[in-house]
């Protein structure tokens, strides 16, 4: 962090001025300054690449004096999104979201702690659109804010079991109606604002509540507004992965067969999970950014060993490739270590209705699904396979 501040620093010297958004960066790079009000110093503000399945490459900087600063290198010269956020007290579960490009300078101001309503002004055209849609329904996204950044502190704590879950669904149910209401007006906004790089991420990230929650109450309106893509559109990475979200296999229950497709090993090679049959086959959907999946792993390897003859675990990552290998190989992880490769949950993950992780599937040798489950606790997976495997 020092190097970064030291760094920043000089480029500010430089010639980059708080007060003039027209300020550049040097090729290359990417500047941004914060200013703040009512932000303790010794906060942390964390800046992340947001790929679309896992927010990575963190850089940060604490505030002092009201002020940080954060800047990188980026390849190219296509604009890219990243996630500012903060899981310092009084900040809610949310971030700000902040389109950097090479050569550009932006500035970050802000009232308080209620980091998604900070305001972020900068040369790069993406922002211009992305804060469009932040400066809808202001009013209802400050009280959600609020009573958000009340349920991030209540779980601020050491031990979890003390908290108090009467208090934590009571703040729950205030603000998930405004949070119901400011996605309606922002998905009616999207039938008529232009469809841009910041229209169709945004349109992915709603496209996945298909998937994640199939009762979705405005599933009509997110459909309807497919129709709005151009061919065009629908070729991009962000296209392909709202194509997919519009065109979900059919999910599998319990008592169902198993659903199967193209899975991909660690060398590259295409693997079936029919490749199992005859066996007990457990499924773990998980992802590096996931704290009890990863608390699951040593359980999980010890449960490899036990049930070598019986059970086959496959363990089915979320991550993007290059994350995925290097968190099998930082873990030192064995066994089936597989992933679909696909941005968006519409294969395998959408099939067995993982809208949360860890997500387990138990598949008997004959190929019916037994059990699906969600979470993890020391000995939990102990116990569902001496109840599940004969």
């Amino acid at each position: 962090m020092n190097t970064m501040r030291t760094l920043c620093t000089a480029l500010i010297m430089a010639g980059l001025a708080l007060g003039a958004c027209t300020s550049h960066a040097p090729d290359g790079m990417y500047v941004i300054e914060g200013k703040l009000k009512n932000v303790p110093d010794s906060t942390v503000v964390r800046l992340f690449v947001d790929d679309g399945e896992l927010f990575t490459n963190p850089k940060s900087d604490t505030v002092i004096g009201g002020r940080f600063t954060i800047c990188d290198s980026i390849e190219g010269t296509a604009p890219r999104k990243m996630a500012l956020m903060s899981d310092s007290k009084g900040f809610p579960n949310m971030w700000l979201e902040i389109w950097v490009q090479s050569g550009k300078y932006i500035k970050v101001t802000g009232e308080d702690c209620l980091l998604s309503l900070w305001n972020v002004e900068s040369e790069v055209e993406e922002q211009r659109y992305a804060n469009e849609f932040a400066a809808l329904c202001p009013n209802e996204r400050r009280q959600m804010l609020q009573w958000m950044a009340e349920e991030a502190d209540l779980f601020r704590v050491e031990d979890l079991k003390a908290l108090d879950w009467t208090v934590i669904d009571s703040l729950r149910r205030l603000h998930e109606p405004l949070m119901d209401t400011i996605q309606l007006v922002e998905l009616k906004y999207m039938q008529e604002a232009p469809v841009t790089a910041v229209w169709l991420e945004n349109m992915a990230s709603y496209c996945s509540f298909l998937q994640h929650d199939p009762g979705y109450g405005h599933a009509d309106l997110i459909r309807s507004l497919y129709g709005r893509m151009s061919e065009a559109d629908k070729r991009t990475d962000v296209g392909q992965v709202i194509t997919g979200y519009m065109n979900l296999p059919e999910r599998v229950n319990v008592g169902d067969d198993m659903a199967d497709g193209d899975l991909y090993d660690l060398e590259g090679n295409v693997r079936h999970l029919s490749e199992f049959g005859g066996r007990y086959i457990l499924l773990d959907f998980w992802s590096s950014g996931c704290g009890p999946c990863i608390m699951s792993l040593p359980e999980l390897e010890e449960l490899t060993g036990l049930y070598r003859d019986k059970v086959a675990v496959v363990s089915i990552s979320m991550d993007p490739k290059e994350a995925w290998k290097e968190t099998v190989d930082d873990k030192k992880l064995t066994g089936n270590q597989w992933n679909e490769l696909r941005k968006g949950n519409t294969g395998l993950a959408a099939s067995y209705g993982v809208s949360g992780i860890p997500h387990y599937v138990m598949i008997s040798p004959e190929g019916k699904v037994l059990d699906m489950w969600g979470g993890y606790g020391e000995g939990s997976l102990k116990a569902k396979l001496e109840e599940l495997v004969k």
